[in-house]
């Protein structure tokens, strides 16, 4: 018998095999390539950030003429001074532009839309969301018969609802925007509405969309741009597609040069992989622009595991700085809180904070803050009743689903633990440096 003939049918059986195991894979890569084809061709990108300084000097210096009724150029100088603290992370920054748009309230109180808008923008930066919602709503009424703006009025105050843990109010706007709405600013509400609510896949490919469109925007500020590839890079590496989330921050550093927010997240990324110089040189960068504590607190580990213990020792003093200086706006609070809690230090300081964060913040993700310092400070009954709120989504997120696996086990509930530490490390298995490993060895003993 020829064994090459025999072995024939085998082989094709094989092969045949194979093309059925590729087939899902070549099918996923055949419709990103057809998607990909019929994205908008990316514009050049304006790099408005370097005339920054020049068009705030020019109206600052309308300003200067103390025009009487002049209630434009103030307006025009708060849209600008925030924009510059999106691009530098300067605080003082978004107090200049308070202080604009009231000058340009106290010009023109009634119906002055451009200026309650800034404020409202002011507020939301200082995470003031109660305030930006309310003066939001009042801003639709002013706005009651011009159906266009109304509408982006609506998605301001959806996506407000979501910062504030008000996941029905946010549902009931999303269902009704009209479809002609702004694309854009709609499908980024609906993206992160999916992501919250436990639908990442649906969102990341809404999400893509979304950030094509907006790249093909000749005149959107370089920084905007920068921040919807640094939010795809977010959901990349929560879906687990580590390559694409480096690539996405990335692409966002190129588009917009030493952008703090992508820093923070390659910083991110990259510590979670175990990169460690390359985490402690996407920290320093970000800390440079804006010292989150977060931020710092990805350079100090990279500095430990690097053996720069003296280094790690002055990153650790300087959060603490940063804590009594440069967080007098409390906007850092969650990212206090959380560092504390995962370097396991000042509990009862960061269970205050997260306290004091829920007050003003009761989203899914500030329920899982206070979950984690709470069981971190030994209060394991308000952990579980906080872990409980932050996964009642089942959202997508690793670190969520890690933590309420934890809580879970310390109260004996070894199939929750179970599930929710599975799920963490499905969604990524290397979603962070010590508690991926952690997962693993706490499934393998349940």
């Amino acid at each position: 018998m020829n064994v090459r003939t025999t072995a024939l049918p085998w082989i094709a059986s094989a092969i045949a095999l194979g093309a059925i195991a590729l087939w899902p894979g070549f099918v996923t890569q055949r419709e990103k390539a057809v998607r990909a084809s019929s994205l908008p061709t990316s514009a050049p990108v304006t790099a408005d950030y370097l005339l920054r300084d020049r068009t705030i000097a020019f109206w600052e210096g309308m300003i200067r003429k103390h025009l009487s009724d002049d209630m434009v150029s103030p307006r025009q100088l708060s849209a600008e001074y925030l924009q510059r603290y999106r691009e530098r992370g300067d605080v003082g920054d978004v107090l200049r532009a308070r202080n604009m748009a009231e000058r340009s309230l106290s010009k023109q109180p009634r119906g002055n839309v451009g200026a309650e808008i800034a404020l409202a923008s002011v507020e939301l930066t200082l995470h003031q969301f109660k305030a930006a919602l309310a003066r939001t709503k009042y801003v639709e009424r002013l706005v009651a018969d011009d159906s266009e703006t109304e509408t982006g009025m609506r998605i301001r105050e959806a996506s407000l609802d979501l910062e504030i843990g008000d996941y029905d109010g946010a549902k009931r706007i999303v269902r009704s925007l009209p479809v002609q709405s702004d694309q854009i600013a709609r499908d980024t509400l609906v993206a992160r509405y999916d992501e919250l609510t436990g639908h990442l896949a649906a969102a990341r490919d809404r999400f893509d969309r979304v950030t094509a469109d907006e790249d093909s925007l000749v005149e959107a500020p370089a920084q905007q741009r920068a921040w919807f590839h640094f939010r795809s890079g977010e959901l990349a590496f929560e879906a687990g597609d580590n390559d694409a989330a480096i690539a996405s921050e990335e692409q966002a550093l190129a588009i917009f040069p030493n952008y703090s927010e992508a820093n923070r997240m390659l910083a991110r990324f990259t510590c979670a992989l175990e990169r460690w110089e390359r985490c402690r040189e996407a920290a320093a960068a970000s800390a440079a622009v804006v010292p989150y504590p977060e931020t710092l607190g990805y350079e100090e580990d990279a500095e430990r595991a690097l053996g720069q213990a003296a280094e790690a020792d002055r990153t650790r003093d300087l959060i603490e700085v940063v804590e009594r200086i440069g967080n007098a706006q409390h906007i850092s609070d969650r990212l206090l809180a959380n560092y504390y809690a995962e370097h396991r230090i000042r509990t009862a300081d960061a269970y205050a904070i997260a306290k004091r964060e829920l007050a003003v913040r009761d989203d899914i993700f500030t329920e899982d803050s206070l979950a984690w310092v709470a069981a971190m400070d030994g209060r394991w009954s308000e952990a579980r009743l906080a872990a409980r709120n932050a996964v009642r989504f089942d959202t997508e997120n690793s670190l969520l689903q890690y933590h309420a696996g934890i809580i879970a086990l310390h109260f004996g509930d070894r199939e929750e633990a179970k599930r929710r530490l599975a799920t963490a490390l499905a969604l990524n298995p290397n979603f962070h440096a010590s508690y991926a490993e952690t997962a693993r060895t706490t499934l393998a003993r349940l």
